[in-house]
């Protein structure tokens, strides 16, 4: 049986990139903070992969809006890598998040392109 959530971090130059799979819902949205203030605690830039993500329910919004919000309180970059098609993406402008979360649609993309604007 594959576990619900699972996480793989991956660091390079100036950057981490933390790539989830599974679901993440009111039960597992504390492992996904806890994941992400790890890779926040440097300067670098943090891209959240979610591509992988089934399920994305309010609780794992609040927990990326809270990231987006630590990055710019920190002055680093944050981006989210949801593709338009994929349920995270979806979840996330249906939520209206009223903090701006920059959403690219692969992970290279977001390493690449460092003057995108965020979405409102």
């Amino acid at each position: 049986m594959r576990p619900l959530l699972a996480f793989a971090s991956t660091t390079g130059p100036g950057y981490t990139a933390l790539t989830v799979s599974g679901e993440v819902d009111m039960s597992s949205a504390h492992l996904l903070d806890r994941e992400l203030r790890a890779a926040q605690v440097g300067p670098g830039v943090v891209v959240l992969d979610l591509t992988a993500v089934r399920f994305l329910s309010g609780a794992g919004v609040d927990v990326i809006v809270t990231a987006a919000q630590r990055a710019a309180e920190a002055g680093t970059r944050f981006t989210v890598v949801a593709p338009a098609d994929e349920p995270a993406h979806r979840t996330i402008t249906l939520a209206g998040v009223l903090t701006p979360v920059d959403l690219a649609e692969t992970v290279l993309v977001a390493l690449s392109d460092a003057d995108r604007e965020p979405l409102a």
